[in-house]
């Protein structure tokens, strides 16, 4: 059995790389960090976490905590994907000036 503040604890941390993956979304540089750090949790904790909520459930901060991120994670999803369409845009862009000029 684990315990609440397990949980906790695991929703913190995931907050904490979702504020600063946030806080770096005009900087690709610094982004890369945070984003590496979300890999790495998703990859190493999330099992973990899911085994924690079977196990223990949730209490009604912890759901509330857990939407919150989720939210997050969508928002820093549709944010960064649309940066990514911005750039393929501006090179399909570019390509044609060259095959132009």
């Amino acid at each position: 059995m684990t315990s609440p503040s397990t949980i906790d604890s695991m929703l913190k941390d995931l907050d904490e790389i979702l504020s600063r993956a946030h806080a770096c979304l005009s900087d690709p540089v610094k982004l890369a960090e945070p984003l590496a750090n979300l890999e790495n949790f998703l990859n190493n904790r999330f099992a973990e976490m899911k085994t924690a909520i079977a196990e223990d459930g949730m209490n009604g901060d912890q759901r509330l905590h857990l939407a919150s991120c989720m939210d997050r994670l969508v928002d820093l999803q549709a944010k960064t994907q649309a940066r990514l369409e911005w750039f393929d845009t501006l090179g399909s862009d570019l390509a044609e000036m060259v095959e132009r000029g």
